[in-house]
């Protein structure tokens, strides 16, 4: 699996062309277990109550 995918343009030269889209699922589930993680610590340390 690559994270950055490469091209060579007419001159021979190797240039980015962008980003794997392979690791968009594991970016999204880790970001959803912080932002899970997070409410769940507000929730438990909550001085109002």
């Amino acid at each position: 699996m690559e994270l950055l995918r490469y091209t060579r343009d007419m001159y021979g030269q190797e240039t980015l062309q962008g980003i794997s889209w392979d690791l968009l699922p594991v970016f999204a589930g880790v970001a959803a277990l912080v932002i899970i993680a997070h409410f769940t610590y507000r929730l438990m340390t909550d001085k109002k109550k």
